[in-house]
């Protein structure tokens, strides 16, 4: 009978090794969802922001890219500097030193 007895002690205590694991792992919702109460309000009763199809839409949803304007100069295709009147900032400096001449 002592032999029993142990085996049953080993399982029970692994069993609620695995009860304390599970229980530390879930979340409060998940908890008060077992316990039957009910699961505390969020955003003042209004459904989430994402629920459904507009969570698809909002993973969809790209920022638009900012197409900058190209440097005047043939054959150039960085972008225009902001001060170099439509040219990059090596083609206008290059400008800048011809008229100089």
């Amino acid at each position: 009978m002592s032999q029993l007895t142990s085996i049953i002690e080993k399982a029970a205590d692994a069993f609620a090794k695995e009860i304390i694991a599970a229980v530390k792992a879930a979340t409060l919702q998940e908890l008060l969802a077992l316990e039957g109460g009910a699961v505390p309000a969020r955003r003042r009763d209004r459904p989430s922001k994402t629920v459904g199809a507009s969570k698809a839409k909002a993973k969809a949803k790209k920022r638009a890219k900012i197409k900058w304007p190209k440097c005047k100069h043939r054959g150039c295709t960085k972008n225009a500097w902001a001060r170099g009147k439509g040219f990059c900032g090596e083609h206008f400096k290059a400008s800048k030193a011809e008229k100089k001449k």
